[in-house]
């Protein structure tokens, strides 16, 4: 599944997998409605409000509808994109390539921009979808999948961690290994540059990233959540993470 913010109180959570297979409903969590059981506090949109049960897919809010992209349908990776309202799914555009487990972020309240992901390789290539139709946009540093992704700000995006071989914590091309997914690379939307950011403290993908604002000094940190992280190896198994990471004066603090 994925889940990105509304607005300040409010999740939506949206497609996945779990034990019933491929989902296809979708939910809101309003963290301002009181109560001892936040499950009490969910809401169904409606019974089938995703056409297809998907995992790995992506998303935002453009304007004032829920814009969902690619995914994996248990057969083949998804390249549709679907306006999701809490009456009807509709079909809006393609993706320029099938692509499950991308990132995304909204920019300028119109675009979303998709980055990375897999469809039997991993992608180096992003996309601009906007509710009209699909155009390419600058290729990440490296091929990326299960990463994290964020809006610093207007003209400044972040990409943190994520994977870029096999299911392993390295990464190998041309039979080369370096251990990579604690990377972070800033864009900066008006040069149109990639500039290589602080490492992680914890190679991770699969994690979560957002921005908070200190209670104190009201400066917006960016923070990173959870993930998974393994060996060099397949067979040194995958690790589940609870640890978590804040950027503080250009470093990663616990």
């Amino acid at each position: 599944f994925f889940f990105f913010l509304i607005a300040v109180s409010k999740f939506l959570v949206t497609t996945g997998r779990n034990y019933d297979g491929f989902q296809t409903t979708s939910e809101i969590v309003d963290l301002t409605v009181k109560g001892g059981n936040l499950c009490n506090n969910w809401q169904n949109l409606t019974k089938d409000s995703f056409t297809i049960g998907v995992r790995g897919a992506t998303g935002g809010m453009i304007g004032d509808a829920v814009i969902i992209c690619g995914g994996y349908d248990g057969v083949n990776d998804v390249d549709k994109c679907y306006r999701l309202t809490s009456e009807k799914t509709t079909l809006v555009t393609h993706l320029l390539f099938e692509r499950q487990y991308a990132a995304s972020i909204v920019l300028n309240d119109n675009i979303l921009w998709v980055t990375g992901g897999w469809s039997g390789a991993y992608l180096a290539s992003t996309e601009y979808v906007t509710s009209t139709g699909t155009i390419l946009g600058p290729n990440l540093p490296q091929p990326l999948t299960n990463h994290a992704m964020i809006a610093i700000n207007k003209t400044c995006s972040m990409v943190i961690g994520g994977i870029s071989t096999d299911y392993s914590a390295s990464t190998s091309f041309n039979g080369e290994q370096a251990e990579d997914q604690d990377r972070t690379f800033f864009y900066d939307h008006n040069e149109g540059e990639w500039i290589t950011g602080p490492s992680l403290m914890q190679a991770r993908l699969n994690h979560a990233a957002g921005i908070i604002t200190d209670d104190v000094t009201d400066e917006p940190l960016v923070v990173v959540t959870g993930g998974r992280t393994g060996g060099r190896n397949y067979s040194d198994g995958w690790f589940y993470l609870n640890s978590t990471e804040i950027l503080q004066d250009g470093e990663w603090v616990q």
